[in-house]
């Protein structure tokens, strides 16, 4: 696999750029029907992560440096969610680990995702609005807070809140196909746990201890 979000470009021209599989540079070109190969202005690799960072590989005797090539396509996507925006509506979507962003703002995310999200690195859940469909697992381990958090109603596979202190506003998917992780709760209070938890169910000792009493 390869770093979130990969892309296929040509450095030359105006430096077109495709997509496919936004992990998988192979599966990209075979889509395309294209090469990665020696030879002058051919198709190459390149990375636009979540952090803001385009990294583009290019050979010598290409038309273009791999830093003006950079700087084209950023002047198009001036934001990792700007080139995302655009690759959703082009891409396979299947996995999608976009644990390197902090910030929701401007993030679009699919109506439906077939396989994990990783979201780890937001701490907050304002502007974040996620697939009413999550078949594999979510993370959302680095969120502090379950305020404005509005999770799917099912979710097929892990979900991980470990980071979260309280349970206050949190309203739990009605199944968790897989584990449900909330260890980091401090207190039981105002906790609603799913009626169906397939996997683990990961808590503090004494907050479990709790549930048991209320039970």
């Amino acid at each position: 696999m390869c770093e979130m979000a990969s892309f296929i470009f040509q450095p030359c021209g105006e430096v077109p750029v495709k997509v496919w599989e936004l992990d998988d540079h192979t599966g990209t070109l075979e889509h395309h029907r294209v090469q990665d190969a020696d030879k002058r202005d051919c198709w190459r690799e390149g990375h636009y992560s979540p952090q803001g960072e385009i990294v583009c590989r290019v050979i010598v005797g290409d038309s273009l440096e791999a830093t003006e090539c950079e700087s084209i396509i950023r002047a198009r996507w001036p934001r990792f969610t700007d080139f995302f925006s655009w690759a959703l509506l082009k891409a396979q979507i299947e996995n999608l680990d976009l644990a390197g962003l902090t910030s929701a703002e401007g993030l679009k995310l699919p109506g439906s995702i077939g396989g994990w999200l990783y979201l780890n690195g937001l701490t907050s859940a304002e502007g974040l609005k996620l697939p009413g469909s999550i078949r594999g697992g979510l993370d959302l381990a680095g969120l502090t807070s379950a305020e404005g958090l509005k999770l799917p109603g099912s979710i097929g596979g892990w979900l991980d809140l470990a980071g979260l202190t309280s349970a206050e506003g949190l309203k739990l998917p009605g199944s968790i196909g897989g584990g449900l992780n909330l260890n980091g709760l401090t207190s039981a209070e105002g906790l609603k746990l799913p009626g169906s938890i397939g996997g683990g169910l990961y808590l503090p000792e004494h907050i479990r201890k709790a549930l048991k009493k209320k039970a």
